[in-house]
């Protein structure tokens, strides 16, 4: 379970944080890496992994809709006031 104040739109900040970073890295590799396989290899993980992490943004994005936001498998608590009255828990 993430912390309280890891909320949804923290989290979509926080995933589009560490999405600049995977860019980042994926330049490092283009400019440092040598041997062609390596870097073939690096860039796939990584763009697999700015991939997943556009998904996650994504489906937080839905979540207030659908009342559940979980980011890998991980619950996150909808803030209040974004909360709509069908999926308060009374």
């Amino acid at each position: 379970m993430f912390p309280d104040w890891l909320t949804a739109d923290r989290l979509q900040w926080v995933i589009l944080g560490a999405l600049a970073i995977n860019l980042v890295a994926m330049w490092l590799v283009a400019k440092l890496v040598r041997k062609a396989i390596t870097k073939f290899l690096l860039f796939v993980l990584l763009a697999g992994l700015g991939l997943s992490l556009w998904i996650q943004r994504e489906d937080l994005q839905d979540c207030v809709d659908t009342c559940e936001c979980t980011l890998y498998g991980q619950d996150v608590e909808i803030p209040e006031n974004r909360r709509p009255d069908r999926c308060t828990s009374d």
